[in-house]
């Protein structure tokens, strides 16, 4: 990966640094999703399911639409996930409280058992990810990528 990001000797124009941190993390991160996708492909599910059943681990009784938010989908998307997430015996949906319209999503025991082996398979990307870091590396690259999160959600 790296010797395509970088300019080709005699390039007329060099490439800003920035484009090329910007195109490097882009290509990263596909990478990142494309080994754990496959590697959780063996247990039987897609990345959007696992990242929905993620989400509604982190917060359970979340709406649809909130969800559809974090995930950056469609309502109509999410639901139709969720359909069938309940359908697989993974997610239930139960009426909201305080909104009669709204449900709330929580995992089963089955999707729990599916997490554990979700999270399994990250701690293993994970530590190899992370090889060579030490603690005070991580902390810095966290901030850093924090700082560029913030500045993201500032262009809206």
């Amino acid at each position: 990966m790296a010797t395509l990001l970088k300019p080709k000797a005699g390039a007329k124009e060099p490439i800003n640094v920035r484009r090329a941190l910007s195109l490097k993390m882009t290509v990263t991160a596909r990478q990142m999703h494309k080994r754990f996708d496959q590697s959780v492909a063996d247990i039987g599910v897609t990345r959007s399911q696992w990242t929905l059943i993620a989400v509604v681990s982190r917060h359970p009784g979340v709406t649809q639409r909130e969800v559809a938010e974090t995930l950056e989908m469609s309502e109509a998307s999410v639901g139709r996930l969720i359909d069938r997430l309940c359908s697989d015996g993974m997610l239930v949906r139960q009426p909201k409280e305080d909104d009669r319209r709204a449900h709330c999503i929580h995992l089963t025991d089955a999707a729990s058992t599916l997490l554990d082996k979700i999270s399994g398979v990250a701690m293993i990307h994970e530590e190899a990810i992370f090889a060579g870091f030490d603690a005070d590396d991580i902390a810095r690259l966290e901030t850093y990528l924090d700082r560029i999160a913030v500045n993201i959600a500032a262009m809206k």
